[in-house]
């Protein structure tokens, strides 16, 4: 854990990171890093959080969903990635268990996405495969 703590500390805008029982609070700039960023060089390390994982359902249509991950992550904090299967009419999204679900629908749609409704959203803790 020592190994984590200071990599983190390493990063541009994280403040302070303190452990309360078993939980490890970090505070960070948000003018400098967002969650996404943290949370994605935890699980590059094989260390799991505890993230919202919502699935919608969008519009058939096709989507760069590389394109519009890459502008909601900078546009709602909270947000790590999104993922849509291939020919699949669903879009998971995983976020901080705070994130706003409507900020994020309307930033869908404002990039163009049709959705049409939310399918599951839950709390679940997601851990990553180290490569």
């Amino acid at each position: 854990m020592d190994l984590i703590l200071k990599s983190l500390s390493t990063i541009d805008g994280v403040l302070l990171m303190k452990f309360f029982d078993n939980d490890l609070v970090i505070t960070y700039d948000t003018d400098r890093i967002k969650f996404g960023d943290i949370a994605e060089f935890i699980l590059s390390m094989g260390i799991g959080l505890f993230l919202r994982k919502v699935i919608l359902n969008i519009g058939g249509e096709y989507v760069n969903v590389d394109q519009v991950s890459s502008m909601i992550v900078d546009s709602v904090d909270g947000v790590v990635y999104l993922l849509r299967e291939s020919n699949s009419p669903r879009l998971s999204i995983l976020a901080h268990p705070d994130t706003d679900l409507n900020a994020v629908i309307n930033e869908l749609r404002g990039l163009g996405v049709n959705v049409r409704g939310i399918v599951n959203d839950e709390v679940t803790y997601i851990l990553m495969a180290q490569s």
